[in-house]
């Protein structure tokens, strides 16, 4: 399969979407009823943080859609992913060992690792 066909563009499309719809849905929880965070992790004192990492993985996502327009020539975009989805997947299991957050969202976290080993493979299949 080549690194710039269909395969490839559906799956930076679709980490896109993963990513946006993360971004908003937790916004949107502490917009309407910072209770609700409850259900995934201890609610911060201080949204500033919150939202600041809200925006990163929004932005984030901007990048992932345009890898789906372009895997050639985003291939450092495609590595910052990588990393970003790789800390993410770790802070999130630290934090599950402490407590800190749910099962629920440490299970969002294990799909940033699948999609993590998903860029890797595209990423070695690519050319430089």
């Amino acid at each position: 399969m080549a690194a710039t066909g269909v395969y490839e563009k559906r799956l930076f499309f679709i980490g896109a979407l993963w990513n946006w719809s993360a971004a908003m849905l937790f916004f949107g929880l502490s917009v309407v009823n910072k209770e609700l965070l409850s259900y995934f992790h201890k609610i911060p004192e201080t949204m500033l943080w919150y939202y600041g990492f809200l925006a990163a993985v929004f932005i984030f996502g901007i990048g992932y859609f345009w890898i789906s327009h372009d895997v050639w020539r985003n291939r450092n975009i495609i590595k910052m992913g990588i990393i970003g989805k790789t800390a993410v997947f770790l802070l999130f299991f630290a934090y599950l060992v402490k407590g800190e957050i749910t099962l629920l969202l440490f299970m969002a976290g294990c799909v940033d690792l699948i999609f993590t080993i998903l860029f890797i493979k595209v990423l070695l299949r690519t050319p430089k």
